[in-house]
């Protein structure tokens, strides 16, 4: 029995040490790496790049199974999916579809990010494309144009949530307030009005009655029954160019909204039936990244990307800046052990402790060259950046 236990013990530790991070946000959506186990001494500015692989123009963010990760990228008119060796960096597959660039206002490819379940790996295009891969080989299992099965027509730059596993369902950030399939034979369970939908992935709403999810539309915040497709509530918030792109944070009875294009933040208590609202604020716009929740302070990327984005903390009960750093240019933002992960658009890494008492690095270095605006990604002890001209490189931070 002792040694039983302390072979209990020890699969505890190595859970706890490694994580797969396989889907967006993480494993419980937050943004956030439950691992403990990893290092930032870089005392000489130089993180150890294990390797770097090409995978295409793009935003898509990566996942990581099983020692395999998953993205998407554009090259030579076809959007290809990418599994890699993490430890490596060897291609194991790819699995490719034709696809425009469709780069009017930005550099265009894909700009979701694949989600790992079981065996099958989920994909979603710009266009609708909807595919079922097998995790192993990349075998295509299923593919359907879900705009064009739900009727519904695509937002202006495409669709850009991730595919979220309920069950043996996807819920899909497609039409005005979600579409719903089967996981395994991709057949339209419900579908929703044809109107433009926003960017955001969906989230389940925790601690609900029923199964329930809030969908980014391109004007307004929606609570959607999973099971039915039934709108339950609908929180309109009006942006410039319908751009709906940060997720919702649920905590304690309460949800946070927030995005660019001046439209800012806002805390609602969804206790009730409909959202009423706690406070609001212009003070953290979430132009395109969720900002992230941790003990009782929200740490963010507030405005516009392209202008001159800042570094936030934020008092998620009253909505006060804590601090505010303006001149680090953030492209993405992950948090693990306490510690922020900061991806600046030129390409460095920053690593910080999470405090509303300021932003004090302890590591720096540059590990990308050219534009990032993909979020970090922290699992088995590995950072792993990504730049939109598809750069893709491991940070090895084991111990």
């Amino acid at each position: 029995m002792p040694g039983l236990f302390l072979f209990v013990l020890f699969l505890g530790a190595l859970n706890c040490a490694a994580e797969d991070w396989f889907r967006w946000r993480g494993p419980d959506g937050d943004g956030i790496s439950r691992e403990t186990d990893w290092k930032c001494d870089w005392t000489d500015g130089a993180p150890d790049i294990a390797w770097s692989r090409s995978v295409g123009t793009g935003f898509s963010s990566v996942v990581v199974k099983d020692g395999r990760v998953f993205t998407l990228g554009h090259v030579d008119d076809q959007d290809i999916v990418y599994c890699i060796n993490a430890a490596d960096g060897e291609v194991v597959w790819t699995f490719n579809y034709p696809a425009e660039l469709d780069d009017r206002d930005f550099e265009g490819g894909p700009i979701s990010t694949p989600t790992v379940d079981g065996d099958r790996v989920y994909v979603m295009g710009r266009a609708g494309e909807l595919f079922c891969l097998q995790i192993s080989d990349g075998s295509k299992l299923w593919g359907i144009n879900v705009a064009d099965e739900a009727e519904v027509r695509l937002p202006g730059w495409g669709f850009s949530a991730a595919p979220l596993v309920i069950s043996d369902r996807l819920l899909l950030n497609v039409g005005e307030s979600g579409v719903l399939v089967d996981k395994h034979s991709g057949d339209l369970i419900w579908s929703s009005d044809d109107r433009e939908c926003g960017y955001a992935s969906p989230v389940l709403i925790p601690g609900s009655d029923l199964t329930a999810a809030v969908i980014a539309s391109g004007k307004a915040f929606i609570g959607v029954d999973v099971q039915s497709g039934e709108q339950l509530w609908a929180e309109r918030w009006l942006t410039s160019f319908n751009c709906n792109a940060a997720d919702p944070i649920f905590h304690d009875g309460k949800m946070f909204l927030s995005s660019g294009y001046n439209r800012g933040a806002a805390l609602f208590d969804i206790s009730g039936k409909t959202p009423e609202l706690i406070w609001k604020s212009k003070e953290m716009k979430n132009q395109i990244h969720t900002s992230i929740l941790y003990q009782g302070f929200l740490y963010g990327i507030d405005g516009d990307m392209e202008t001159g984005a800042r570094l936030r903390c934020m008092d998620w009960a009253t909505g006060e800046v804590r601090w505010s750093v303006d001149d680090l240019r953030p492209g993405g933002l992950a948090m693990a052990d306490g510690k922020l992960l900061l991806l600046t658009e030129p390409g460095e890494l920053i690593i910080a402790p999470a405090t509303p008492d300021g932003w004090e690095p302890i590591a720096r270095g540059q590990v990308l060259d050219g534009k990032s605006w993909t979020s970090p990604v922290l699992s088995g002890g590995r950072i792993f950046c990504r730049s939109i001209q598809g750069q893709l490189v491991c940070v090895d931070c084991r111990d």
